[in-house]
């Protein structure tokens, strides 16, 4: 697992050379940064949870499914990381307004403009907050977004990660909740904190938040309307 400082970016572009070209700037720049090369937007999606990466380049022209529809879908379930459009026409400006993109970069890729839009991510990446805690004699901090629930049995704490990853650490659940801001995270049960960012919807009948990952987290029955009211007012947030 990467500490707190360490990016991970991913880049999408059908061309070899122009994947090469931002991989070794991006190297240059800030060494030691994961770097996943994808070759198409539905190689890329397939790939993509929320929370796992720190910015995006996309590539907008691709045979298949282009930068701007990827980027749809990809807003459909991570409102927040940032995206960069890479692209050698001016002409998507609108798309890149609607999907909240972070920045345009035309090729081919001026060194400057890379390294200002990665230290762009990287102060939006430390401005997030995040919680930290020791894992194996390591104090280690976790971006909120990358958070998706965390779960307290007796001493232990899962912490269940947006990557898939499930961390696990001695703590009270306690600590993690005072870590976390309320309006996106909630004590929904004794043993369970929930982020909303990663809920897809509420099973009002089995009392549960079904997340975007396909796991299910317990709301105890008193809670269920507060439930129901912060996951509308985290919602209404992103619109």
């Amino acid at each position: 697992m990467s500490s707190s400082d360490t990016m991970k970016i991913a880049v999408c572009d059908d061309e070899m050379a122009q994947r090469r070209q931002l991989q070794f700037l991006i190297e240059k720049h800030r060494p030691g940064t994961e770097i996943n090369l994808f070759e198409s937007g539905e190689a890329f999606l397939s790939a993509f949870r929320p929370g796992v990466y720190d910015l995006i380049f996309m590539d907008i022209l691709m045979p298949g499914m282009g930068g701007v529809d990827a980027t749809t879908k990809i807003r459909s379930i991570d409102a927040s990381v940032p995206i960069v459009f890479a692209t050698s026409s001016q002409d998507h400006a609108m798309e890149g307004y609607k999907n909240r993109v972070i920045r345009y970069l035309m090729k081919p890729f001026d060194p400057i403009e890379v390294g200002e839009v990665l230290e762009l991510a990287a102060q939006m990446k430390g401005a997030q907050g995040g919680v930290s805690v020791r894992i194996g004699g390591k104090d280690m901090t976790f971006s909120f977004e990358k958070i998706c629930y965390v779960e307290q049995s007796a001493h232990t704490l899962y912490l269940h990660m947006a990557n898939g990853a499930t961390l696990q650490l001695t703590g009270k659940l306690d600590d993690i909740e005072a870590q976390t801001p309320d309006d996106s995270f909630m004590r929904c049960h004794k043993s369970y904190l929930v982020n909303l960012a990663h809920v897809k919807s509420i099973d009002k009948e089995l009392q549960v938040f079904e997340m975007k990952d396909g796991d299910s987290v317990h709301i105890r029955r008193e809670s269920l309307r507060e439930a129901n009211r912060m996951l509308a007012d985290y919602a209404m947030r992103d619109l």
